[in-house]
């Protein structure tokens, strides 16, 4: 019996040692990344607060519902670059934005997404590059379905800042510690493609043969130290004898 759970115990640790050594590596890396930075809160100016004394001479908001254009159900007074807009929503989703005193359309184009990034980069880095996203097809550093520029910087985090193409919001903030921290996670939950999938059946496969593994182990170790008991209690009755 011992011999067969030692046989056993060895295969399983060819098996999934591998897997297992990864899972202490991605883990330990993902511990040791405080979780602010890899989300590039460091890099992101938090939106500041109206002053209530520019909120003076606002369009009505039933007179802009009234207005031919996109339909929604409501509307959100914010700021954007320090003039007061209003951002049209149909439950949550945004439709449209608008000069809060003149009742414009604002259009968020590549300039205007690079501008917003801009501004809202604490670092005052230079913009490398600005592309539309297709929320068919988004990159995997994104992984929503929404229409987004992304503006990337010259900076010594290679920062990328995903401006909603509609509401001019800065959706994500990516950075080269964000992307090491999503392949430690691909690694942990061994999902290398999607980065999504916790419950497919590899990954409960991989975590059944590390626990059987486990429990071999143990086992083994019970029964050597049963042994060494044995043993020394043999030793200690010739002894005596």
């Amino acid at each position: 019996m011992r011999h067969l759970l030692f046989r056993t115990h060895i295969w399983l640790g060819w098996l999934i040692g591998g897997q297992l050594f990864l899972w202490m590596l991605s883990g330990l890396v993902m511990t040791a990344l405080p979780i602010g930075e890899v989300r590039g809160e460091h890099l992101r100016r938090p939106p500041a607060a109206p002053p209530l004394a520019g909120l003076d001479g606002l369009l009505a908001p039933e007179a802009l519902l009234a207005t031919p254009g996109p339909e929604g159900d409501g509307l959100l007074l914010t700021t954007q670059l320090g003039r007061p807009v209003y951002l049209l929503l149909e439950g949550k989703e945004p439709r449209a934005l608008f000069d809060a005193r003149t009742g414009a359309r604002i259009a968020i184009d590549a300039a205007r997404a690079a501008v917003l990034a801009r501004d809202s980069h604490v670092g005052g880095a230079r913009v490398a590059s600005v592309a539309a996203v297709d929320p068919a097809d988004p990159p995997l550093e994104f992984r929503r379905a929404q229409p987004a520029f992304a503006v990337r910087f010259d900076d010594a985090e290679a920062s990328t800042f995903y401006v909603h193409a509609v509401s001019g919001e800065i959706l994500a903030v990516r950075t080269d510690r964000w992307r090491l921290f999503d392949l430690m996670w691909g690694l942990h939950i061994m999902d290398w493609r999607g980065r999504e999938d916790m419950n497919h059946p590899l990954l409960v496969g991989a975590a059944a043969l590390g626990l059987a593994g486990v429990a071999g182990g143990i086992g083994l170790l019970f029964m050597r130290l049963r042994r060494r008991g044995v043993r020394r209690a043999a030793q200690a009755a010739r002894k005596a004898a």
